[in-house]
């Protein structure tokens, strides 16, 4: 009986809470991820049926983990040219 009791109660958290709960497991167990929400553009109102298949279409994810993947080298690159100059953020504050 405990346990139908439990699960209706589980039924009653809000889905808000469910879905921070569920990605908060996803990130602890599996790889970390983004979700982001783009919406769509101002003056291409023409386009809205292309544009929500945009979020089904492997061809576009694949090329926004590419993107991805060349800003974080991006990043990477400047942090350890940054590192390496021996410019860290506390040496740059102390020039200025």
């Amino acid at each position: 009986m405990w346990k139908i009791r439990k699960w209706f109660e589980r039924k009653s958290v809000s889905k808000k809470e469910y879905e921070e709960e569920k990605r908060e497991f996803e990130m602890a167990i599996g790889r970390p991820f983004i979700t982001l929400k783009i919406e769509l553009p101002e003056d291409f109102d023409d386009q809205r049926n292309p544009f929500l298949k945009l979020e089904c279409d492997e061809e576009f994810i694949d090329e926004v983990k590419d993107l991805v993947k060349k800003n974080l080298l991006f990043k990477r690159e400047n942090a350890e040219t940054t590192t390496t100059n021996g410019k860290g953020s506390e040496n740059i504050a102390k020039e200025h």
